[in-house]
């Protein structure tokens, strides 16, 4: 397993020495659930900062340092002043950091960059579907959410009728 004290220090020294002010990181987690994203970087309501870094890049041999670095950087680019896109500022700076250290960061990584195979994406079923009984408006859900907890209580975006009939599919 890849020292990640280590490589976080790195990696936020290496922003710094490139001149780059970081915003407050305030935590630090690494994410053993994460199937899809390599990291995250979240802004918090008192402007701090949270990044998850997947436990695959740390705990996966095949995957080199340096592209566990190249994913931390660029959650880390994500605190600097109008940095949460990949554009603009970003970008900018992501271009500094790869000049500088030559790095690869970008936007999107595959697998096969990393050293590892692709992630196969999986479609996901509709589970629901909401026909609406004023005019017959099909409304598609593939996951719970508060609409699907609480369809009786909204109306129709067509024809405005608060009536839903709901068909859980298996």
């Amino acid at each position: 397993m890849k020292d990640f004290e280590a490589l976080k220090e790195k990696s936020l020294n290496d922003i710094k020495n490139a001149g780059i002010q970081i915003g407050n990181i305030v935590s630090w987690e690494i994410n053993k659930r994460a199937k899809t994203r390599w990291g995250q970087c979240k802004k918090n309501i008192d402007g701090t900062y949270a990044i998850q870094i997947s436990s695959t890049l740390l705990t996966d041999d095949r995957i080199p340092e340096k592209a566990v670095l190249e994913t931390m950087i660029h959650e880390i680019l994500h605190t600097c002043k109008d940095s949460m896109k990949h554009s603009g500022s970003w970008k900018h700076y992501a271009d500094i950091m790869n000049r500088t250290y030559g790095y690869n960061i970008k936007r999107i990584t595959k697998g096969s960059e990393k050293g590892v195979e692709d992630y196969k994406s999986k479609p996901m079923a509709i589970k629901y579907v909401f026909t609406c009984k004023g005019c017959g408006a099909k409304i598609y859900r593939k996951r719970d959410s508060k609409f699907t907890r609480n369809y009786r209580r909204y109306g129709c975006t067509l024809c405005g009728a608060v009536a839903w009939s709901r068909h859980t599919v298996d």
